[in-house]
C-alpha cells in the first residue's frame, strides 16, 4: 500500500514538472520564430509572406505576437524584411527587441526629432536643452537609405509622400507618454509635408490635452499645410502655430522663437 501511494506521488511530480515545462516553454517563445521551431530561419519569413497572402494554416498565437519583430501593432511585409536583414548581418537584433528604459520621465516637456540626414536634430537638441526637456529620435523599423530618399526617382519616400495611408513603422517608442504636457515634434519637409513616419508617431499616442508645438527645417521649401495637415492625427491636442528653419540655424534664434511663445 505505501508502495502505491509513493508511485503515485513520483506520478504527481512528474506530472506537475511536465506542466511547469510546458508553461514555461510558452513564454519563451523566440522573437521572430513564426513557424515555433525555436529558431529564426528564413522559413520563418517564408511563414509570414504566406500568412499576408492567406496561403495555408495562418499563424496562431503565441507565434503570431513573436513574428511582429517591427515593434508594430500588427504583422506586415516589414516582418518579413527585418527577419531577412537580421539574417544577412545587416542589423544585430529585431526594433521590437528595444528596451527603453522605465523611468520616470525627467521633464514634462518631449523633444521628439525625426532626422534622416540629421539636418534637422541639431535644432531639436537646441530646443530641449533650452527647454529642460527629454528627446526622442525617431527611427524607421526599416531605416532609410541615401537610394530611398532620392526624390523624383519613384523611390521609397516619394512613394510614400504620395500615398495617404503610408504609415512607417517606427523603431522603439517613448515611455510614459501621459507624464508629458508638452511636445514639440520636428521633421524636415519632404515632397511639401511631414515625413510620413511623423504620421505613424501622431497616431501611436493619445495626445489629449497635450500641447504640440511643431516645427520643420528644409533648404527652401516653407511650413506651408506640412504641419496644419497633422493636426487631425492628433486633433484633441492644443496645436502651436509652427515654423520653419534653415539647416544650420543657431541655438539663439530657436531660443529666441520659444521665448516669444512664453517658454
Amino acid at each position: 500500500m505505501k508502495r502505491m501511494v509513493s508511485l503515485l506521488l513520483i506520478l504527481a511530480l512528474i506530472v506537475s514538472l511536465s506542466a511547469v515545462a510546458s508553461v514555461s516553454g510558452a513564454e519563451a517563445v523566440v522573437i521572430g520564430d513564426a513557424d515555433g521551431d525555436g529558431e529564426v530561419t528564413i522559413l520563418d519569413a517564408t511563414r509570414i509572406q504566406r500568412h499576408l497572402s492567406d496561403i495555408g494554416e495562418p499563424i496562431r498565437e503565441p507565434y503570431l505576437k513573436a513574428a511582429v519583430v517591427s515593434g508594430d501593432v500588427e504583422l506586415s511585409i516589414v516582418d518579413v524584411t527585418l527577419i531577412q536583414r537580421l539574417l544577412a548581418g545587416i542589423i544585430d537584433r529585431f526594433p521590437a527587441e528595444e528596451t527603453t528604459p522605465a523611468t520616470q520621465p525627467s521633464a514634462d516637456t518631449l523633444v521628439v526629432v525625426f532626422s534622416r540626414t540629421g539636418n534637422t536634430k541639431p535644432l531639436a537638441q537646441y530646443a530641449a536643452d533650452y527647454l529642460n526637456a527629454d528627446f526622442f529620435e525617431i527611427e524607421a523599423a526599416v531605416p532609410y537609405t541615401d537610394a530611398d530618399i532620392a526624390y523624383y526617382t519613384d523611390c521609397r519616400a516619394d512613394r510614400e509622400q504620395r500615398d495617404p495611408d503610408a504609415r512607417p513603422a517606427i523603431a522603439g517608442a517613448v515611455a510614459q507618454m501621459d507624464s508629458y504636457q508638452t511636445v514639440v515634434i520636428a521633421y524636415p519637409i519632404w515632397h511639401g509635408q511631414a515625413p510620413k513616419i511623423i504620421y505613424t508617431f501622431l497616431e501611436s499616442y493619445d495626445f489629449t490635452g497635450k500641447t504640440i508645438i511643431p516645427f520643420c527645417t528644409s533648404a527652401s521649401s516653407p511650413l506651408g499645410t506640412s504641419a496644419s495637415n497633422l493636426h487631425a492625427l492628433a486633433p484633441n491636442a492644443v496645436w502651436k502655430d509652427g515654423r520653419r528653419f534653415a539647416a544650420g540655424t543657431s541655438q539663439a534664434v530657436i531660443e529666441a522663437w520659444l521665448g516669444s511663445m512664453g517658454y
